[in-house]
């Protein structure tokens, strides 16, 4: 063990000479995934259940961006008013609430799992009314760790558009 003892003790001067430095850290870790900032964001939401004060919905204030069920890009940026643009190559429209738009909204927690839901309309001012359906869940109790985003136009002449996004998490 004597012998060894002065090779270790000079093995940073040997690697110093060559130009090299012991680096005791290791390799940086991987940039989260967007899913990650996601739920990062949704679990900083108020656990409530059913609110309708717009102060509730303002933590989905964003950008979401997923694929539609073909797999085009498709996504959903929100205002901390509510005030929203959903965007699809078949649907895109933007809402501003009105004092007559419904909202609710909701925070569940248990152990393993999240659950956050948002609706928004306004239907009864609207010429072509507009509905959002947001709806999030993961854990590992999650049935589906995933955020489902579902934009409504009802047309003036009768009939709907509708598309979903998902935003994998």
């Amino acid at each position: 063990m004597s012998r060894r003892l002065p090779l270790v003790l000079t093995l940073p001067i040997l690697l110093a000479a060559c130009g090299g430095t012991p680096s005791p850290s290791p390799n940086p870790a991987p940039t989260p995934t967007p899913g990650n900032a996601i739920t990062t964001r949704l679990a900083a939401c108020p656990v409530v259940n059913t609110s309708s004060d717009p102060a509730a919905s303002s933590c989905l204030a964003g950008t979401y961006t997923g694929t539609t069920l073909s797999g085009s890009a498709c996504s959903l940026t929100v205002a901390a008013d509510g005030a929203y643009t959903f965007t699809s190559p078949t649907l895109t429209y933007s809402f501003t609430p009105t004092a007559q738009a419904i909202r609710v909204f909701g925070h569940q927690t248990l152990p393993d799992l999240h659950q956050v839901i948002w609706l928004i309309d306004d239907s009864v001012t609207a010429t072509e009314p507009k509905e959002l359906d947001f709806h999030a869940t993961w854990g590992r109790g999650a049935p589906s760790v995933k955020l489902d985003i579902q934009g409504t136009k009802h047309l003036a002449g009768g009939g709907s558009t509708s598309v979903t996004c998902t935003v994998p998490l």
